[in-house]
């Protein structure tokens, strides 16, 4: 059982992760639009542009691997 301290942890930590997540999505979000509107190559915008969305596709499908992963953890309840 976790008790109040680490819950209270638990619950900070996953604040600033959201906080960080949502200010990475706005700055991507403002790089693809500088992108979108410079006067760049369109070849040069379609493989940035691509490029982002694949990493964030990666980073997505790593994140959901590792939270179902959780679920049939054999080891979580173990302590040491």
């Amino acid at each position: 059982m976790a008790d109040q301290i680490s819950k209270s942890m638990t619950t900070v930590g996953w604040v600033l992760i959201s906080i960080i997540c949502i200010v990475a999505a706005v700055g991507v979000g403002y790089v693809i639009i500088m992108l979108l509107i410079s006067p760049i190559p369109i070849w040069i915008k379609i493989l940035a542009v691509v490029g982002i969305l694949g990493f964030a596709l990666l980073m997505a499908s790593v994140i959901r691997d590792r939270f179902k992963a959780q679920k049939d953890d054999k080891y979580k309840d173990i302590e040491v």
